[in-house]
């Protein structure tokens, strides 16, 4: 019972294998069962071969598993069990035990499912294979030779056949059961440890974010107030030496909270690439005077060459691609003790307003070795590093460019030959946002102020006055003293609430914010600044000054509203050119020989920016001309074809011109969308304007427009192309929607799932005024337009899941008819939202169109209806009198569209 015992504590052991703990559980359950089948062979007097098998059973199965256990011969113990099943236990039971009149068989079924259990890979194949061959053999050889076969009696194939079924059931239901327990514990055991690490990197990403603002924080103090004592001029050598060191000891221990910052996002998955409009002009200025000062300090010769035909515009992630080539150029400088350090960007390709960016950083340094090649972007690194002992780093940078390049879907290579130097590729791909060359770009060294042994000031502006909110009371003073030179006015606010008092009494030229302040923060100040009844500082330019790193927190402020941007530590020259910028011209007074880089960095200002998502529709969206102008919305026209020519819709005639034109003549009209290759030009142009596309189609049912936008579109990254299901003024309001869910920068995909879901809310339907323009334009039969007539039958048309139906038929006076449409369309059961009704209509006149209003707010108090002309495609398959009334179902989106109606078409 001892040894029971044991195997019985390792099957609830988790620290045992699962292969373990399957052998034991099997060996426990085959020992059962063999013991309980000993004692009804017995019983029934079985054949003595099959008696004495189960007894060397009941004795050799925990002894060698005991042997396997405890030498830790687990397969080997699993492999014994399964060939005493498949070539004793089974052949014998088949052969003593009846045949297929015994209960033998039923353990067949068992036998499948240990080996299932037990065995994995080829050999549970090979098993499986060498078992179905002995079953077939044992019925061949019954069917052949039944006088082999131990024969049962009846009484003794009832009780074996009995206990042979009920003992393989409890033995199959035991192993589901056990393999269901160990999976489920496993499972919960997996769960558990994955919550652990969510919970730990959660935590790590806490700590890490919290100790990059809070170290930030005093190094902005440390580098501030030594920039001051390396301005002085007062000061000794050996105290400008000490203050040199202190200022790169703080520069590097400031890499050295980004690098750990960064890597720990980068591998939590919480780095996010957050794309901008961003000026080549002002990115290659910001990181040559990131590194120029080191070279000279070096004795090295930096030279940048770009091509002149760069975009001068691109959309892209700019502060990480600074921080790519930032960290690249300062790895040459690092291992380059003579020669030269070259900055290289090429205009590789432009493809479908893309361009191939390819950066390429090299030196004349020590280079690196072959062998290092392969692991020099792996975390900790560093090659040859017993060459490079003295070097200072944490070995995280180029781990972190890669990432970086591969989270902006790039590629980065390197080519170097040992000790004559590496040059490091990066080619990326940027959106074009202004296609005009960049052509020479003049940058000045920014850096050298205090090599001169003289601090100057690049402007003095005596009669403005800024102010900076922060509540750590030393940032404020380092900031008043490195602008203590242009003499601008300074007050501060140590809180929001502080800031708020004095925005509320005195009008400031700029206000520099910090982010995370107690109680108010900087945004929310700002939000309350610029909605001040006072209205003082209501437009003041707003620089938010942080500590906190990263692209998504400049998206954040430049998506808040902030005027700028400025990340601490910050330096004196970095805080002038912020305020160059943005304080008025008439109360600077620039300096003779001061620092003119700011004129390069203010070349963006004239430069379009596009749009992050535009909306595009068609000529058969039917809304207000004055509404299209003001959303500036770009359409593209359908084409009209009459039996006297054909003309763009809306563009070469309108509705009115056309019908009146096709009441005095006969023919075919037909309206067709336009063609893919026109499709294709349309959005190339859109595209220079905006990062994406979506173009909302009329529903196929009606029209080719949408498969030839969808042709179209496949030339294209960025073009998408929805499916309004509808028509006319009904796939208009999909247009506003998605208009105004652009207004709100909402990203493509959350658009796309809006607008899906507000397919599912629009009513298109029309009632049609007669069936002659339907018949004429291939809708119906002339048979059918014949009958309709004598019957002065109207048709009502209605769109729902782009499959276009008659709703039913309308007989009798036209005005009743119009009447009993409207109270079907507006009865029982809808339940409209009342902000917007369209009624859009084909000839119909002023009286006409008043009384269905009057008869349309007897049903529902709509608070805004739009009389609109339906476009010439539509009129041209409607035909006079026609009309529609177009609205969608109620709901809790709360999308505001009758704030964006023009005023002289609401009824």
């Amino acid at each position: 019972m001892s040894i029971f015992k044991k195997l019985s504590e390792k099957l609830n052991d988790p620290q045992i294998s699962y292969e373990e703990r399957t052998m034991v559980m099997l060996a426990i359950l085959g020992e059962m069962t063999a013991l309980i089948a000993l004692f009804f062979d017995v019983i029934i007097k079985e054949n003595i071969v099959e008696i004495i098998v189960l007894v060397g059973l009941c004795i050799g199965v925990p002894l060698v598993t005991s042997l396997c256990v405890k030498f830790k011969k687990i397969l080997l113990g699993l492999i014994i069990q399964v060939a005493i099943l498949v070539f004793v236990v089974l052949p014998v039971t088949f052969f003593f035990g009846g045949g297929p009149e015994g209960g033998g068989i039923f353990w067949v079924i068992f036998g499948y499912m240990f080996i299932g259990m037990s065995l994995a890979g080829k050999l549970r194949i090979v098993m499986m294979v060498i078992l179905t061959l002995m079953n077939i053999a044992e019925y061949l050889v019954w069917y052949t030779h039944p006088e082999l076969i131990q024969a049962h009696d009846k009484g003794m194939f009832f009780v074996d056949t009995l206990v042979s079924i009920t003992l393989v059931g409890y033995s199959t239901f035991a192993m589901l059961k056990y393999q269901k327990q160990i999976f489920a514990e496993e499972s919960m055991r997996a769960q558990e440890q994955a919550q652990r690490a969510e919970e730990l990197n959660l935590s790590q990403n806490q700590f890490f974010s919290s100790m990059s603002h809070e170290i930030r924080t005093p190094i902005n103090s440390i580098l501030g107030l030594n920039e001051i004592i390396l301005r002085q001029e007062d000061a000794s050598d050996e105290i400008k030496k000490d203050a040199a060191n202190i200022q790169g000891a703080g520069k590097l221990l400031l890499a050295l909270v980004n690098d750990i910052l960064d890597l720990s996002k980068i591998e939590a998955g919480k780095m996010d690439i957050v794309p901008v409009n961003y000026n080549v002009s002002t990115l290659v200025s910001d990181i040559v005077n990131m590194v120029w000062l080191r070279a000279e300090e070096k004795g090295l010769k930096f030279t940048v060459d770009i091509d002149p035909s760069i975009p001068s515009e691109l959309y892209g992630d700019e502060v990480r691609i600074k921080q790519i080539l930032v960290n690249l150029l300062n790895n040459a400088v690092k291992y380059t003790q003579e020669g030269s350090v070259t900055l290289h960007i090429d205009n590789e390709e432009i493809f479908d307003d893309r361009a191939l960016i390819v950066f390429s950083i090299s030196d004349t340094g020590m280079g690196i070795k072959q062998d290092a090649l392969p692991h020099l972007f792996d975390a900790f690194q560093r090659a040859d590093e017993k060459k490079n002992r003295y070097i200072e780093g944490t070995g995280l940078g180029l781990s972190i460019v890669k990432m970086l390049v591969d989270l902006m879907k790039g590629t980065i290579s390197v080519n170097s030959v040992y000790s004559q130097g590496s040059t490091f590729t990066v080619s990326l791909w940027q959106a074009i946002s202004n296609q005009a060359p960049v052509g020479e770009i003049n940058i000045s060294n920014m850096g050298s102020a205090y090599n001169s042994g003289h601090y100057e000031s690049s402007f003095k502006a005596p009669s403005a006055r800024i102010l900076i909110v922060d509540d750590n009371e030393m940032n404020i003073e380092v900031e008043k003293k490195l602008l203590k030179d242009t003499e601008v006015k300074i007050e501060s606010a140590t809180s929001g609430e502080a800031a708020l008092e004095l925005t509320a009494r005195v009008h400031y030229d700029v206000i520099l914010m910090d982010h995370l302040m107690p109680g108010m923060d900087g945004i929310e100040c700002l939000l309350r600044i610029r909605k001040q009844s006072e209205e003082l500082n209501n437009n003041t330019p707003v620089i938010i000054l942080t500590a906190n790193a990263g692209s998504e927190n400049k998206e954040l402020y430049s998506k808040s509203g902030f005027d700028g941007y400025l990340l601490k530590p910050v330096s004196g020259r970095q805080l002038e050119e912020t305020l160059l910028r943005v304080l008025p011209e008439e109360k600077i007074s620039h300096i003779s020989g001061g620092d003119i880089s700011h004129e390069v960095m203010n070349t963006a200002k004239g430069y379009r920016r596009k749009v992050p998502v535009l909306i595009t529709t068609s000529s058969m969206c039917d809304l207000p001309a004055s509404l299209i102008r003001e959303m500036q919305l770009d359409i593209i026209a359908f084409f009209v074809r009459t039996p006297g020519g054909a003309f763009w819709d809306n563009v070469e005639a309108d509705a009115d011109e056309l019908v009146q034109y096709m009441n005095h003549v006969e023919g075919t009209l037909k309206s067709e969308p336009p063609r893919v290759e026109e499709f294709e030009t349309f959005f190339a142009r859109k595209l220079r304007k905006a990062h994406h596309v979506i173009y909302i189609s009329i529903t196929p049912n009606m029209s080719e427009e949408y498969e030839h936008a969808c042709k179209a579109a496949k030339q294209f990254d960025n073009v998408t192309v929805v499916d309004s299901t509808a028509v006319s003024s009904s796939t208009g309001l999909l247009v506003m929607i998605a208009y105004q869910m652009a207004q709100q920068n909402m990203q493509v995909e959350r658009i796309l799932e809006e607008l899906k879901e507000a397919t599912k809310r629009i009513h298109c339907g029309f009632i049609v005024g007669g069936t002659e323009f339907m018949m004429r334009g291939g809708f119906i039969s002339e048979r059918v337009h014949r009958l309709m007539t004598t019957l002065n039958a109207r048709p009502a048309l209605h769109i729902r899941n782009d499959v276009l139906g008659m709703e039913r038929i309308y007989m009798g006076d036209r005005k009743e008819c119009y009447r009993r449409y409207i109270h079907k369309t507006l009865g029982k059961g809808i339940n409209p939202d009342k902000d917007i009704l369209f009624i859009t209509y084909v000839d119909l006149s002023e009286e006409e169109l008043d009384w269905i209003a009057d008869e349309t707010r007897k049903i529902v108090e709509f608070r805004n209806i739009i009389f609109q002309k339906a476009s010439a495609a539509i009129s041209v398959n409607c035909g006079p009198g026609s009309f529609g009334l177009l609205f969608m179902d109620e709901s809790d989106k709360g999308y505001n569209l009758g704030n964006m109606l023009p005023r002289d078409r609401v009824y």
